[in-house]
């Protein structure tokens, strides 16, 4: 059992440069990546919630499958929950992405919604949670479209070189691999990015189709060019690691510290399942002489057993089994806490907080403090590279023409301002009451009060406030403090009038 739960690799030798095709680049996949693609494809099982085969693989016990084979596996996949919960408050609200007044944002605007941004970065926070990285790739169609595209990658094809001193500093290259087939033939493609360039290569399988063979013309083959210019002084790969420390590259997985208390979870379900369903159809104790001995009578269908009898009694009766589960079920209890605890996921996030209904949203904040702590940790990784995809895009844009839904880059490029949501639901009877003591006490303006109260862009704010200034400076009927109300020629009844 302790295979599985061992964390994921860190950057201490994965990722070190080297000359390509070293002994440990001789296969595919990389012999140095091989543990890290494993630790992906474990926790990805348990994203979906196939937990019995991320276990059954990970396990190095033989009798893990002989114990279950007969049984029915229940699966409680509050692994899947612990993600969803975590993308749903950093980007079920759209991000608020503002140039200001140098920037375009015109163009961003753009951008966001030609490249659905909000759906990738909803789907990019689903990932990074179970994988524990993340990947952003740029790139431009500059035959066809003329276009800026943004995609989030798999880190399953990715594959850095890292300098071995400084494992903070920029990749010296940032590979993507995969493995493709043509006409029956299995390739390695890659797609070297650097500063400046891209390399693509395609290297052609040995027959055992694991060994890495002869680099081959990638452009006869696949019509791709050898190498690319970018034109830029950065590299088209942006990494987001989920989180990490001292000394690592790769980010560490949500559930890299869950998964024994998932296992456990599961068993215990699993039991009480399969016990409960085993005794709710008991066996048939009858006296002898009753059932034929010449095999008439088929003793499984009928689910009865022969007992002896003493002084005569030998009715038949059925045998169970007071099956005292209470035990099992108080385990069941300690180890959701212990989830709860260890995943920095608060009970009122699933609704199912012990202390009954919050009252205002600052109560149900202080309820998730923990788990917001969680997400603004997230924030710190997602905050950094989200500003320098967007800014990256900016700088192809500018140096290649690029547009984006038939919009072209008109200013200089900038690095943008990020807003973030709290992902929470909006209390907007108290929210409007924080914004209007800030608007009274002079913190803030008008349209940002909008911005953060309807979730409106920068544009739309400001066209709102002008339509409230509007509406507030419509001149209203003057009071009449001296003069005569019958005689407007004569405001003020102590003076005749002029003749």
């Amino acid at each position: 059992m302790a295979e599985y739960t061992t964390p994921p690799t860190d950057a201490s030798t994965e990722g070190q440069a080297k000359t390509p095709l070293t002994d440990t680049k001789r296969t595919f996949p990389y012999a140095e990546s091989k543990k890290r693609l494993q630790d992906y494809d474990y926790y990805e099982r348990l994203f979906l919630g196939n937990h019995f085969e991320a276990f059954r693989i990970r396990v190095e016990d033989p009798s893990f499958n002989k114990a279950y084979q007969k049984l029915r596996y229940i699966t409680i996949n509050f692994a899947g929950m612990v993600s969803k919960i975590c993308a749903d408050m950093l980007f079920s609200e759209p991000l608020l992405i503002k140039m200001g007044e140098d920037g375009d944002q015109d163009f961003i605007d753009a951008l966001i919604f030609e490249n659905k941004l909000n759906q990738q970065f909803y789907e990019a926070g689903l990932s990074n949670s179970y994988f524990g990285d993340q990947v952003f790739k740029l790139r431009f169609d500059k035959k066809q479209r003329n276009q800026c595209i943004i995609e989030d990658n798999t880190p399953k094809v990715y594959f850095p070189v890292l300098n071995s001193q400084n494992f903070r500093a920029e990749p010296k290259e940032q590979e993507l691999a995969w493995i493709i087939t043509v006409k029956g033939q299995k390739y390695l493609q890659k797609e070297v990015h650097e500063v400046g360039k891209i390399r693509n290569e395609l290297y052609k399988f040995q027959s055992d189709e694991k060994t890495i063979g002869d680099k081959v013309d990638i452009t006869t083959i696949l019509g791709v060019e050898a190498e690319e210019e970018t034109k830029i002084d950065r590299s088209l790969i942006i990494h987001t690691p989920n989180w990490r420390s001292s000394g690592m590259f790769f980010g560490i997985s949500d559930y890299n510290d869950l998964d024994s208390i998932f296992f456990a979870i599961n068993n215990r379900f699993t039991k009480n399942d399969n016990v409960l369903d085993t005794h709710s159809d008991p066996i048939l104790a009858v006296p002898p002489g009753i059932l034929d001995e010449n095999g008439k009578v088929r003793r499984e269908a009928l689910s009865m057993i022969e007992v002896s009898t003493e002084a005569g009694e030998g009715k038949p009766e059925y045998i169970v089994w007071n099956a005292s589960l209470e035990a099992a079920f108080q385990q069941i209890d300690k180890l959701v806490d212990m989830f709860y605890m260890t995943s920095e996921i608060s009970p009122a996030a699933f609704g199912m907080d012990k202390g009954g209904s919050v009252e205002s949203g600052r109560a149900l904040k202080l309820k998730l403090l923990r788990t917001i702590a969680k997400v603004s940790r997230k924030k710190l990784y997602f905050n950094q590279s989200i500003i320098e995809t967007i800014y990256t895009a900016q700088l192809l844009a500018k140096e290649w023409g690029l547009e984006v839904d038939g919009v072209k880059l008109t200013k200089e490029p900038k690095k943008p301002e990020l807003t973030w949501a709290d992902g929470l639901p909006i209390d907007n009877s108290e929210a409007i009451e924080n914004e209007t003591a800030l608007k009274d006490g002079e913190l803030t303006t008008t349209k940002d009060s909008l911005m953060r109260l309807y979730n409106l862009t920068d544009k739309q704010a400001e066209e709102k406030a002008k339509e409230i200034k509007d509406q507030n400076a419509i001149d209203l009927p003057k009071m009449n403090t001296g003069g005569d109300p019958f005689n407007p020629k004569n405001p003020n009844p102590k003076v005749p009038p002029k003749k």
